[in-house]
């Protein structure tokens, strides 16, 4: 199976979700996500060495960490906020 690329898929999303009108304001990691992208792509950290909330990498997007192994989602306001709901973000 091949490895996905984090940073190319979530532009190919960003492409598709603009195409069919919506606006895509983040996108959702897993823990396994997580430390696939942190390996693939050039991570923005804040003065105080945690991850930034909106990384370049990403596309400019809201980084949202979620309590799942695979998760990997670029979503809409109304369907973060559906998932904020009922689910941890961590």
């Amino acid at each position: 199976m091949a490895q996905i690329n984090i940073e190319q898929y979530v532009r190919e999303a960003i492409e598709q979700m603009q195409q069919q009108g919506l606006t895509p304001v983040a996108v959702m990691l897993g823990h396994e996500d997580w430390l696939e992208f942190t390996v693939q792509s050039i991570v923005a950290y804040t003065p105080f060495g945690s991850a930034r909330r909106y990384q370049p990498a990403l596309g400019g997007l809201l980084l949202v960490r979620v309590d799942e192994m695979h998760a990997l989602r670029v979503v809409t306001q109304a369907e973060l906020d559906a998932y904020a709901q009922s689910n941890q973000i961590l």
